[in-house]
Protein backbone atom coordinates (compact mmCIF):
# COMPACT_ATOMS: atom_id res chain seq x y z
CA UNK A 1 0.00 0.00 0.00
CA UNK A 2 1.23 3.53 -0.75
CA UNK A 3 2.05 6.20 1.75
CA UNK A 4 -0.62 8.43 3.14
CA UNK A 5 -0.34 12.22 3.23
CA UNK A 6 1.20 12.15 6.71
CA UNK A 7 4.04 10.02 5.41
CA UNK A 8 4.92 12.13 2.36
CA UNK A 9 7.02 15.14 3.17
CA UNK A 10 7.04 18.32 1.20
CA UNK A 11 10.54 19.45 2.08
CA UNK A 12 13.89 18.67 0.61
CA UNK A 13 16.41 16.14 1.82
CA UNK A 14 18.11 18.75 4.01
CA UNK A 15 14.96 20.21 5.57
CA UNK A 16 13.58 18.65 8.73
CA UNK A 17 9.87 18.94 9.55
CA UNK A 18 8.97 20.76 12.75
CA UNK A 19 8.20 18.76 15.87
CA UNK A 20 4.71 19.58 17.00
CA UNK A 21 1.98 18.16 19.12
CA UNK A 22 -1.62 18.82 18.46
CA UNK A 23 -5.05 17.58 17.57
CA UNK A 24 -6.51 17.95 14.09
CA UNK A 25 -9.22 20.53 13.51
CA UNK A 26 -12.62 18.91 13.94
CA UNK A 27 -11.66 17.12 17.17
CA UNK A 28 -10.56 13.80 15.67
CA UNK A 29 -9.09 11.15 17.91
CA UNK A 30 -5.52 11.36 16.61
CA UNK A 31 -2.97 13.37 18.56
CA UNK A 32 0.52 13.41 17.06
CA UNK A 33 3.68 14.06 18.99
CA UNK A 34 7.26 14.25 17.77
CA UNK A 35 8.85 10.82 18.22
CA UNK A 36 12.45 11.40 17.15
CA UNK A 37 14.30 10.93 13.91
CA UNK A 38 15.86 8.07 12.01
CA UNK A 39 18.25 7.78 9.11
CA UNK A 40 17.08 6.73 5.68
CA UNK A 41 19.22 5.82 2.69
CA UNK A 42 18.47 7.30 -0.75
CA UNK A 43 20.27 5.97 -3.82
CA UNK A 44 20.67 7.44 -7.27
CA UNK A 45 21.94 10.64 -8.88
CA UNK A 46 20.82 14.03 -7.56
CA UNK A 47 20.28 15.20 -11.17
CA UNK A 48 20.12 13.33 -14.49
CA UNK A 49 23.62 12.61 -15.76
CA UNK A 50 25.32 13.20 -12.41
CA UNK A 51 27.25 10.51 -10.57
CA UNK A 52 24.96 8.13 -8.64
CA UNK A 53 25.47 8.27 -4.90
CA UNK A 54 24.15 7.00 -1.60
CA UNK A 55 22.80 9.83 0.51
CA UNK A 56 21.56 9.52 4.07
CA UNK A 57 18.65 11.74 5.06
CA UNK A 58 17.17 12.24 8.50
CA UNK A 59 13.43 11.67 8.62
CA UNK A 60 11.06 12.74 11.36
CA UNK A 61 8.85 10.25 13.18
CA UNK A 62 5.58 11.02 14.92
CA UNK A 63 3.59 8.95 17.41
CA UNK A 64 -0.17 9.04 17.90
CA UNK A 65 -0.91 9.44 21.59
CA UNK A 66 -4.38 7.94 21.11
CA UNK A 67 -3.44 4.62 19.47
CA UNK A 68 0.37 4.41 19.82
CA UNK A 69 0.91 4.10 16.06
CA UNK A 70 3.79 5.90 14.37
CA UNK A 71 4.20 7.63 11.03
CA UNK A 72 7.26 8.97 9.29
CA UNK A 73 7.55 12.19 7.30
CA UNK A 74 10.04 11.96 4.46
CA UNK A 75 11.28 14.26 1.68
CA UNK A 76 9.48 13.99 -1.67
CA UNK A 77 12.25 11.91 -3.20
CA UNK A 78 11.92 9.10 -0.67
CA UNK A 79 9.23 6.51 -1.24
CA UNK A 80 7.87 3.59 0.71
CA UNK A 81 9.96 0.40 0.71
CA UNK A 82 12.39 1.62 -1.96
CA UNK A 83 16.08 2.48 -1.60
CA UNK A 84 16.31 4.54 -4.81
CA UNK A 85 14.90 8.05 -5.07
CA UNK A 86 11.64 8.25 -6.97
CA UNK A 87 13.34 10.53 -9.52
CA UNK A 88 16.14 7.99 -10.07
CA UNK A 89 13.56 5.24 -10.60
CA UNK A 90 11.63 7.32 -13.15
CA UNK A 91 14.87 8.24 -14.95
CA UNK A 92 15.99 4.59 -15.06
CA UNK A 93 12.65 3.53 -16.56
CA UNK A 94 12.96 6.35 -19.12
CA UNK A 95 16.50 5.35 -20.11
CA UNK A 96 15.44 1.73 -20.52
CA UNK A 97 11.99 2.22 -22.02
CA UNK A 98 12.30 5.42 -24.05
CA UNK A 99 15.96 5.50 -25.03
CA UNK A 100 16.32 1.72 -25.45
CA UNK A 101 19.39 1.40 -23.23
CA UNK A 102 20.15 -2.02 -21.81
CA UNK A 103 19.43 -2.58 -18.14
CA UNK A 104 23.11 -3.11 -17.35
CA UNK A 105 23.97 0.29 -18.86
CA UNK A 106 21.09 1.91 -16.97
CA UNK A 107 22.30 0.28 -13.78
CA UNK A 108 25.75 1.84 -14.20
CA UNK A 109 24.12 5.29 -14.39
CA UNK A 110 21.65 4.90 -11.52
CA UNK A 111 23.29 2.48 -9.09
CA UNK A 112 26.01 4.02 -6.91
CA UNK A 113 27.87 0.74 -6.56
CA UNK A 114 30.21 -0.51 -9.26
CA UNK A 115 30.46 -4.06 -7.93
CA UNK A 116 27.56 -6.51 -8.20
CA UNK A 117 27.31 -10.07 -6.99
CA UNK A 118 27.92 -13.02 -9.28
CA UNK A 119 24.20 -13.86 -9.43
CA UNK A 120 23.38 -10.35 -10.69
CA UNK A 121 26.10 -10.07 -13.32
CA UNK A 122 24.63 -8.97 -16.64
CA UNK A 123 21.10 -8.43 -15.35
CA UNK A 124 19.17 -6.03 -13.16
CA UNK A 125 15.73 -7.08 -11.99
CA UNK A 126 14.97 -4.03 -9.85
CA UNK A 127 13.28 -1.99 -12.64
CA UNK A 128 10.92 -4.93 -13.20
CA UNK A 129 9.98 -4.74 -9.53
CA UNK A 130 9.39 -1.01 -9.91
CA UNK A 131 7.03 -1.65 -12.83
CA UNK A 132 5.13 -4.19 -10.78
CA UNK A 133 4.83 -1.68 -7.92
CA UNK A 134 3.52 0.98 -10.34
CA UNK A 135 1.01 -1.52 -11.72
CA UNK A 136 -0.17 -2.29 -8.18
CA UNK A 137 -0.44 1.40 -7.25
CA UNK A 138 2.40 1.22 -4.70
CA UNK A 139 4.78 3.47 -6.63
CA UNK A 140 3.97 6.53 -8.74
CA UNK A 141 0.32 5.94 -7.96
CA UNK A 142 -0.87 8.70 -10.30
CA UNK A 143 0.50 6.81 -13.30
CA UNK A 144 -1.50 3.63 -12.98
CA UNK A 145 -4.58 5.35 -11.59
CA UNK A 146 -4.78 7.80 -14.49
CA UNK A 147 -3.13 5.90 -17.35
CA UNK A 148 -2.93 2.11 -16.85
CA UNK A 149 -1.25 0.08 -19.56
CA UNK A 150 -2.65 -3.06 -21.24
CA UNK A 151 -1.63 -6.33 -19.56
CA UNK A 152 -0.16 -7.76 -22.79
CA UNK A 153 2.56 -5.07 -22.99
CA UNK A 154 6.13 -6.19 -22.55
CA UNK A 155 8.10 -4.65 -19.63
CA UNK A 156 10.08 -2.25 -21.85
CA UNK A 157 6.82 -0.92 -23.36
CA UNK A 158 5.39 -0.46 -19.87
CA UNK A 159 8.57 1.34 -18.76
CA UNK A 160 8.32 3.72 -21.73
CA UNK A 161 4.67 4.37 -20.88
CA UNK A 162 5.41 5.04 -17.21
CA UNK A 163 8.28 7.38 -18.09
CA UNK A 164 6.16 9.28 -20.62
CA UNK A 165 3.33 9.77 -18.14
CA UNK A 166 5.71 10.86 -15.38
CA UNK A 167 7.41 13.29 -17.79
CA UNK A 168 4.03 14.96 -18.23
CA UNK A 169 4.14 15.97 -14.56
CA UNK A 170 7.40 17.91 -14.99
CA UNK A 171 7.22 21.68 -14.63
CA UNK A 172 7.46 23.58 -17.92
CA UNK A 173 10.95 24.49 -19.01
CA UNK A 174 12.34 26.37 -21.99
CA UNK A 175 14.04 24.97 -23.94
CA UNK A 176 12.39 21.64 -23.23
CA UNK A 177 14.86 19.01 -22.01
CA UNK A 178 14.84 15.42 -23.31
CA UNK A 179 11.91 13.23 -22.26
CA UNK A 180 14.14 11.14 -19.97
CA UNK A 181 15.14 14.29 -18.04
CA UNK A 182 11.49 15.36 -17.86
CA UNK A 183 10.69 11.98 -16.31
CA UNK A 184 13.30 12.65 -13.63
CA UNK A 185 11.85 16.11 -12.99
CA UNK A 186 8.21 14.99 -13.01
CA UNK A 187 8.63 12.16 -10.53
CA UNK A 188 7.94 14.34 -7.48
CA UNK A 189 4.53 15.34 -8.78
CA UNK A 190 3.54 11.90 -10.02
CA UNK A 191 3.53 10.27 -6.59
Amino acid sequence: MGKGPAERGSGTAGAMPEVWSGQPAGGGGMVLQGHGTRSRQVRGPAQPGQQAQVRVVQVRRYRCLACGGTCTVVPWEVTWRRLYSVAAMAWALALWGLLGMGLEAVRRLVNPWNHTGASEAGRWRTPLRWLQAVHQGQLLAQVHAMRPWPPHWRPRQAAAHVASVVAGYAPPAAPSPPLSVLAFMGAARAQ
